[in-house]
């Protein structure tokens, strides 16, 4: 790349990933009207190696160099790599250690009940023990029972238990829309809804995290054709600027100035939808909703 973002050298590889026309030599970026995250990984200084950005439906690892002599820049060079299939297999490792950490918290949940049992024991407050026992029982059931009624597949309803048990943790409240209905579904298909949903709540939660009576609605509606999934919060919404980039260059509102890093889980949930020939999109309702939408 010329000083002034000209194409001096592009392999095929290269032509392929970034998507640009086959007679793209000598010819600058503006002219190529290449896509914003291929013009910020060829243009700007690198502090860190390894910056990721999705370009399309595919995840690649950039790293530039400048090149200069002692008295002018000759320009720089750039290489990258595909990382997409890593990335999705990192995102399903990540999925089992979420698993286990939703496990910890129940298990913190009843350890912190067992707890106040024992203390009610203690002081002799036997109609109280029972009055606390009855109330866990009731909300433990109220949520498997709101679950269970309107989705079939185990692997969802299980992800959505223990997702709820990760929210009130947290104090934050986690509902199925009374509407929300879904079937059995084939190996892959809950594999990608699983990544779908788990990241979409646990966006939600940092979202709601700081609102007044934190709130989470999840509304899962199936169709002969597709799957649709609807992640409402009441926390202050999404940044209209930001709006794009949250799905396209690792954006996070934790450490935006880390482009790499983290933030990808929105992006690898684009990707899966776009995957199945869906989409998902985000708007501000009241806070953030996001809609994706997956063909079987």
């Amino acid at each position: 790349m010329s000083p002034d973002s000209r194409v001096m050298l592009a392999n095929d590889v290269a032509i392929e990933l970034l998507q640009l026309p086959s007679h793209c030599v000598g010819k600058t970026l503006d002219e190529l009207d290449v896509v914003p995250q291929v013009r910020h990984a060829l243009t700007t200084s690198q502090e860190l190696p390894d910056r990721q950005f999705l370009v399309g439906e595919r995840v690649l690892v950039f790293n530039r160099m400048p090149v200069k002599t002692a008295r002018r820049d000759l320009g720089s060079v750039t290489t990258f790599r595909d990382k997409t299939e890593l990335t999705l297999l990192e995102q399903e490792l990540g999925d089992s250690k979420a698993t286990a950490d939703m496990l910890r918290a129940q298990t913190h949940e009843f350890a912190n009940q067992l707890h106040a049992i024992s203390g009610l024991i203690q002081l002799g407050e036997y109609d109280e023990v029972v009055g606390f026992i009855d109330g866990v029982s009731f909300s433990r059931s109220k949520i498997f029972e709101d679950v269970s009624a309107c989705i079939a597949e185990p692997t969802i309803a299980a992800l959505l238990i223990a997702k709820s048990s990760v929210a009130a943790e947290r104090g934050v409240h986690l509902k199925m829309a009374p509407s929300s209905t879904l079937g059995r579904c084939e190996d892959q298909l809950a594999r990608d809804l699983t990544t779908v949903i788990g990241n979409l709540v646990d966006n939600a939660m940092d979202a709601a995290a700081a609102a007044a009576n934190p709130e989470i609605q999840v509304r899962i509606e199936e169709t002969s054709e597709l799957v649709r999934i609807t992640v409402r919060d009441n926390g202050e919404g999404i940044a209209e600027d930001a709006m794009d980039e949250i799905f396209t260059q690792g954006f996070s509102t934790k450490d935006s100035a880390v482009s790499g890093g983290r933030g990808f889980g929105l992006a690898i949930s684009r990707l899966v939808c776009r995957r199945r020939g869906g989409e998902l999109a985000a708007a501000n309702v009241q806070g953030a909703r996001f809609t994706a939408t997956l063909r079987k």
